[in-house]
């Protein structure tokens, strides 16, 4: 998997094709701060509350959650005064979508980075990009978006948080 990054006008066309089949059940925004990553992850879990899913979707959505909402927290301009990020959850097909939207960056784009076993950060992507079975960034002058899918009640049999 890797991820499909979209500028311009076709941003927009990209929103539209990946929501094809799927329904929203939840959107909500969330200051641009850190402790929102924390918020964001509860009220996902939350919507999935009664939904069947395995303990290990719930663990990897759980982590993904935080990882791409902290990203936008660290590397967008929804950092800023009054920034928002905006979380959207859809289902369909055996399938969790998460969007993260933030404000986006003149400086910063969404990209898997290299890392070794010293590296404090730079690993989120590449969980987003091992553990979903899609992702990808949208950016365009309007903002940006982040967004994974995951199949729900289908063990792996991976351990989410194995380096393996």
């Amino acid at each position: 998997m890797s991820a499909r990054e979209q500028d311009g006008p076709g941003a927009a066309e990209a929103v539209i094709k990946r929501w094809d089949g799927l329904r929203i059940v939840g959107q909500r925004d969330f200051p641009g701060v850190a402790r929102s990553a924390g918020a964001a992850r509860r009220w996902v879990l939350g919507i999935l509350d009664g939904h069947p899913t395995t303990a290990e979707t719930l663990e990897t959505l759980e982590l993904l959650v935080s990882e791409v909402v902290t990203n936008a927290v660290l590397h967008s301009d929804s950092a800023g005064p009054d920034g928002l990020i905006t979380v959207r959850v859809g289902l369909g097909d055996g399938l969790v979508q998460v969007d993260v939207i933030d404000d986006g960056s003149a400086t910063s784009v969404p990209a898997i980075r290299t890392t070794d076993d010293d590296s404090l950060s730079g690993r989120g992507l590449s969980w987003v990009d091992r553990l979903a079975c899609a992702w990808g960034a949208d950016h365009d002058e309007v903002g940006g978006a982040v967004w994974f899918r995951l199949a729900i009640g289908r063990p792996s049999g991976r351990d989410p948080l194995s380096s393996q």
